[in-house]
């Protein structure tokens, strides 16, 4: 008997045959991707109205094809809100009917996100009175500001955070040069294309990404863009202001820098060779722009300054902490001679060693806060041509008749002690030879 061997291919088949599968046959068409976290809705049963993706509310916010109504509080909604929607509190139903007459006219609700209520019961109340258009974006403010879209805050907003929450953080997106002269006290200046920068330099609140964050700037376009891109950091509770600067100092919420006027100082060194200039020394009329605000001056580096020119800061701070400085020079000077004490007189007894001439000796000290001291003797009055200096110490006296008669005025000798500092500032100290020795 013959026996034939069949290939190892139709085997299988016959296995895969016997077992009832059906071999795999690779689909001609791909499966679909799964929908993104922008396409996606919370799909509740038993809803009155359908749901609207992330995607889609873009979309008709982009168009303007369609009334997006926030049906929450006013405060919630000025507090931050989808920008393009208008607010209408769920109570308020009425005035979307006026608004909006014709019952088919196609409208967006939303709320506070999944488990809010208002978006539902507003759309059922819609519902009731015959408009058929009536969709809503469940997922609401919360999950919009999750996926990083934008959100907006107007002016009863901006007062709400900036009265009560200390600890907001805000943002100037306006240039550093307009930043430096006037901001809300405490903001942080982040320009356009610096998002990433402050998020890791300490400008924006890296380890609290949940710190609210409200960013303004000269428009509100400049705002905005600054605050998307703060968002993309992870911020999710970031809003821009949908007004301009101008709005908000009209407001009385921006506090301007001061303005520093300095003026150069000359000042006399004091007894320890050193001057202490006080802000008043330099100050040219610094004052501050803004009404009532107090401004507090320093002088930056305080001293005390040694001799000759220094360079320093008139600095000025206000109230809330903005500061301003300008520069100047402090000169000090030495502008007083030298002082001269301790003066004693005594004569030699031998008066034949210098040929009828007494040596007197005039004992001092000269001494200057600031350096060295040159000292000399000079001889004034009528009596001079009977005596001769010798040195800055001695000078020798002819004798004479009188010399020990405490009224002969007229032999009395009248020196001079003359001290000289480095800087030529001079004292001077009389002396009386003649009779009792007397100093002046």
């Amino acid at each position: 008997m013959m026996s034939t061997s069949l290939p190892r291919s139709a085997l299988f088949g016959i296995f895969v045959a016997a077992l009832g599968l059906q071999p795999h046959v690779a689909s001609a068409q791909a499966t679909p991707p799964r929908p993104s976290v922008f396409q996606t809705t919370l799909e509740e049963a038993g809803q009155a109205t359908p749901e609207i993706t992330t995607e889609q509310l873009r979309a008709i916010l982009a168009s303007n094809s369609e009334p997006v109504f926030d049906v929450r509080f006013a405060k919630e909604y000025a507090i931050a809100h989808i920008p393009g929607t208008i607010n209408v509190f769920e109570k308020e139903v009425e005035r979307i009917t006026e608004l909006y007459p014709d019952r088919s006219t196609p409208m967006i609700l939303y709320c506070n996100g999944p488990s809010c209520g208002k978006s539902k019961r507003t759309s059922e109340q819609l519902g009731a009175l015959g408009y058929t258009g009536v969709r809503r974006y469940q997922l609401g403010l919360p999950v919009w500001r999750a996926l990083s879209e934008t959100v907006q805050t107007d002016m009863p907003g901006v007062l709400y955070i900036h009265g009560g929450d200390r600890t907001a953080v805000w943002v100037d997106a306006r240039t550093p040069s307009e930043f430096l002269a006037a901001s809300i006290p405490g903001a942080v200046n982040v320009q356009k294309g610096e998002a990433v920068a402050a998020n890791d330099d300490g400008r924006l609140p890296l380890q609290d990404k949940g710190t609210r964050v409200v960013v303004f700037g000269s428009t509100t376009q400049q705002a905005k863009v600054v605050a998307a891109e703060i968002a993309k950091r992870a911020y999710w509770n970031s809003s821009y202001f949908g007004g301009t600067f101008d709005d908000l100092a009209a407001a009385g919420l921006i506090n301007h820098r001061p303005v520093v006027v300095a003026r150069n100082a000359a000042l006399a060194a004091g007894a320890a060779c050193t001057a202490t200039v006080g802000a008043t020394d330099l100050n040219n009329g610094s004052f501050d722009p803004d009404p009532g605000d107090a401004l507090s001056l320093a002088v930056l580096p305080a001293g005390p300054f040694g001799l000759g020119q220094h360079q320093v800061a008139l600095s000025g701070t206000d109230s809330h902490g903005a500061s301003a400085s300008a520069s100047a020079f402090v000169t000090v000077s030495d502008e007083s001679g030298p002082s001269i004490d301790d003066v004693e007189v005594s004569r030699e007894e031998q008066a034949s060693q210098r040929h009828g001439m007494t040596l007197v000796t005039i004992d001092y000290t000269a001494v200057d806060n600031c350096g060295a001291v040159t000292t000399a003797l000079s001889i004034s009055g009528g009596s001079h041509d009977r005596a001769q200096v010798v040195d800055a110490h001695h000078v020798l006296v002819k004798r004479g008749h009188g010399d020990d008669d405490d009224d002969d005025e007229g032999r009395r000798l009248s020196l001079t002690i003359v001290a000289t500092d480095d800087f030529g500032n001079q004292s001077h100290r009389r002396v009386t030879i003649g009779g009792r020795t007397k100093s002046h």
